[in-house]
């Protein structure tokens, strides 16, 4: 009796320690498999959604995914995707491509300058040359600084002629003598419109794009291609700035324009440049009258804009 409850106690025991290396055989086994490592590869996704028309700078990262869930043309550099804007509406966690993305200038070509402007905002454009354009460097999504340059001149405060003019009582001769007297503008430049965002580089046109190829003829051989030049920038400031800008080209204000730091939005307190502050700040002293000069030396400088 004895010895078949020992015999029935290691059968319990037998199947107890079968089972449970039966166990931890499948476990294993299951481990093994979910231990699989999936392959993974950089690209660019967007961490939240993203409307149609916005920027798409500071909502994308990049990050590792599936390789087979990865379209062929994926971004791989958040590089690729500087200055453009979603050409459509972008989920959360959309893997970017290019057919998702629109240029500024693209917006331009279809006449979209509407989308581009923030509300509370105008876009305005203005002239440009190689020197005010930093060199043609400028472009669209850039923030840029207005400089400006102003000739003052003395006026007459009844005619709102230049100064001097001669009174009503002349003597005899006076009057050709003052006409002689030209009166040298006196020179202000100073810092004004700061981070004013570039919608567009160029002519805005609401024409199809040409091709680069039908756009510009093959040179021929040993002949530079054409570039044709920008003329024309187009900032997105406020009312009132507008305002500051228009006047300041209608009255014959120099304008150039200083490219800004990218995400570099702050605000800059600048002292106006006249010839007292370049004198004090470094230390230039107002040299003696000779009676001698050097040759070519002694020349008058520019007393306007024009010249």
């Amino acid at each position: 009796m004895r010895r078949g409850r020992i015999l029935i106690l290691l059968g319990l025991i037998l199947a107890i320690g079968t089972a449970a290396i039966v166990f931890i055989m499948l476990q294993g086994a299951a481990g093994s498999k979910g231990t699989v490592e999936v392959e993974r590869e950089e690209v660019v996704v967007a961490i939240q959604p993203i409307p149609e028309d916005e920027p798409v700078e500071g909502r994308i990262e990049i990050r590792a995914m599936p390789k087979e869930s990865i379209p062929v043309n994926a971004l791989r550099s958040l590089d690729e995707a500087t200055g453009m804007l979603a050409a459509g509406p972008i989920p959360q966690g959309t893997i970017l491509q290019p057919d998702l993305l629109i240029s500024p200038a693209e917006l331009m070509q279809q006449g979209k300058l509407g989308k581009l402007i923030e509300p509370g905002f105008v876009a305005v454009a203005f002239p440009i040359d190689e020197l005010s354009s930093v060199s043609y460097g400028i472009q669209p999504g850039d923030h840029v600084d207005v400089l400006m340059s102003f000739w003052f001149i003395d006026l007459d405060a009844e005619t709102q002629s230049k100064a001097p003019i001669c009174p009503p009582r002349c003597e005899a001769g006076a009057e050709q003598t003052q006409a002689v007297v030209e009166q040298r503008p006196r020179l202000a430049a100073q810092l004004t419109l700061q981070d004013a965002a570039v919608l567009g580089v160029g002519r805005w046109s609401t024409q199809p794009a040409v091709t680069e190829a039908a756009a510009t003829p093959e040179p021929r051989e040993g002949e530079e291609a054409a570039v044709e030049l920008p003329e024309y920038i187009t900032l997105m400031l406020t009312p009132q700035d507008a305002l500051v800008l228009k006047f300041a080209r209608e009255s014959g204000a120099r304008i150039d324009l200083a490219v800004r730091a990218k995400d570099d939005h702050q605000q800059f307190v600048t002292q106006q440049v006249t010839l007292d502050y370049i004198l004090a700040r470094f230390g230039v002293s107002l040299p003696a009258r000779q009676p001698y000069t050097i040759e070519g030396l002694g020349q008058a400088p520019p007393t306007s804009p024009e010249e």
